[in-house]
């Protein structure tokens, strides 16, 4: 017998070792259930760079890497126009549920099956899939080309959307879920610590130098009061809350029993993606009082979701996997304040450097085409009317680049196409990122702690190591015997494990051997 429901939980920039640092002051019900009653491998890792939220949903969903789904980063400079491709991005296809271009998103540009599509493929497409989360790139990419129905949040408007690619509209349900305006009632009660703020031991001060509030007039403090927000009707900002969380957690809830996901014979997917985490650890950093409180009320979130799917589908009626989309790094500032190597590598800057590099090598800074994701793209035809070669340009750009303080290692593209190291290695993690038809002419990774300047952000991801790269994966519910294992495992396995656990064929672009011995 299979289960009713497969639910698939994505924690956005979770990073491992949360379960561990909050573990005292989790409740019994969320992620304690999970680990106490279901199966933890604690020792998995992404196994490709660099790690961004569409390459990770869609490498969970797909069981491949980004060298065959093709999503290699969350938007990629193209070649053939010099112009930048988002993830998601899909202009044939309009938005439903609102108006303006947020709902142009499809999953066209992911190149691999999902878990959802096989389940429609072995179902004679009976099987219901559908993805929902705050990020359009969350919900597309996990619901793959043959969802249902994927949904995402519309910042300008407050409501869930999606587009014509699954509907010509909104089924009535999320119609009247939308016009309810949670977010707006989430936002009016603003966000204060949800136990005494002293009591947040595993987090640094509240004030502190290393992160900045939504309102970069004030001070990044507790309580935070969004009432500015609300009169602009910005209600993108809930996003920067543990609210979003809520929001999501409430939109699979109605999705579970508006489109009765779980109710025959046949297996239903739903993916749900957590986004709210992830743009607070962007803000604020992975050691803040608010990332602490955030994983609290999500362990409340996932609690309230874990009971209802008990009653709604029944208790041994569902499958649950949780992972994260990548992991998290910390602060460089914070990291430097304890005389610890990290730093930031400003964008413009490198690319100004590498500019003078080629005016400088060659007389033509115009070889310089662009740089972005850890790759630098080097203008072809340039190369071919200075009649050089292409291999020797590339490969000295990379003894270049490996003299810039923050940047360890420098591959050229023949090296990454041809070559791979040790399973784990970070040549090998660069190959498995590395699309031949998309990635760039040299790829390099930067020093342990260090990071491209994010803008806004605090801190980012990117990388290959270990805090970027570490997440947990869960499985609990239906076949799901109890226990924990440490050996090392990739996020590309869990896809084959899902399509070997409904006993259907696996996706079809994954190598990942399933995830063994832990079936009942």
């Amino acid at each position: 017998m299979k289960p009713r429901l497969i639910v698939g939980i994505v924690v956005d920039q979770m990073r491992n070792d949360y379960m561990y640092r909050y573990w005292k002051r989790y409740g019994n019900g969320g992620f304690k259930r999970l680990v106490n009653g279901g199966y933890y491998f604690k020792n998995a890792h992404y196994n490709y760079n660099p790690t961004y939220t569409g390459p990770g949903h869609s490498s969970i969903y797909t069981g491949a890497t980004p060298k065959t789904h093709g999503i290699i980063a969350n938007e990629w400079f193209l070649k053939s126009t010099g112009a930048f491709l988002y993830c998601a991005q899909d202009t044939a296809v309009r938005t439903v549920g609102a108006e303006g271009k947020g709902g142009m998103m499809s999953p066209k540009n992911q190149l691999s099956s999902t878990i959802g599509d096989e389940m429609k493929m072995s179902s004679n497409q009976n099987a219901k899939i559908f993805a929902v989360a705050l990020k359009d790139r969350s919900a597309v990419l996990p619901g793959g080309q043959m969802a249902d129905a994927a949904f995402w949040y519309d910042e300008a408007s407050g409501n869930f959307i999606t587009s014509t690619w699954y509907l010509k509209e909104l089924p009535q349900w999320l119609k009247t879920f939308n016009e309810k305006k949670l977010a707006k009632s989430y936002l009016e009660k603003g966000w204060e610590t949800i136990y005494a703020l002293n009591t947040y031991s595993n987090s640094i001060a509240d004030e502190n130098n290393y992160e900045h509030a939504p309102n970069k007039k004030e001070k990044a403090i507790f309580p935070y009061n969004y009432q500015s927000f609300l009169e602009k009707n910005s209600y993108g900002i809930i996003a920067q809350t543990p609210f979003g969380n809520s929001l999501t957690k409430d939109l699979a809830i109605a999705c579970i029993i508006n489109e009765e996901l779980g109710k025959d014979e046949v297996t239903d997917l739903l993916a749900v993606s957590f986004s709210s985490t992830d743009h607070v650890a962007h803000h604020y950093g992975p050691r803040s009082v608010e990332i602490e409180d955030v994983y609290l009320r999500l362990d409340k979130d996932l609690e309230g979701f874990f009971n209802f799917l008990d009653k709604q589908v029944g208790k041994n009626n569902y499958s649950v996997f949780l992972t994260a989309d990548h992991g998290g790094a910390d602060v460089p500032t914070h990291l430097n304040d304890h005389k610890t190597n990290a730093g930031y590598i400003k964008s413009k800057q490198l690319a100004g450097k590498i500019k003078n590099y080629f005016y400088t090598t060659y007389g033509d800074s115009l070889l310089y085409a662009n740089n972005s994701n850890e790759q630098v793209f080097i203008n072809e035809k340039k190369i071919a009317e200075l009649k050089l070669d292409k291999n020797k340009v590339e490969e000295l750009l990379a003894e270049f680049l490996i003299t810039i303080k923050g940047i360890a290692e420098a591959y050229p593209s023949a090296l990454v196409k041809t070559k791979a190291g040790k399973a784990n290695d970070y040549l090998t993690l660069v190959a498995n990122g590395y699309n031949q038809k998309l990635s760039g002419n040299v790829c390099y990774i930067y020093e342990a702690g260090w990071m491209y300047y994010g803008g806004d952000n605090v801190v980012t991801h990117c990388g290959t190591y270990n805090y970027d790269t570490h997440v947990p994966v869960l499985f609990y519910g239906h076949s799901i015997k109890k226990g924990d294992s440490y050996d090392y495992i990739t996020i590309t396995q869990i896809a084959s494990t899902v399509c070997e656990l409904l006993k259907i064929n696996q996706t079809n672009s994954t190598i990942a051997a399933p995830l063994n011995g832990f079936f009942k």
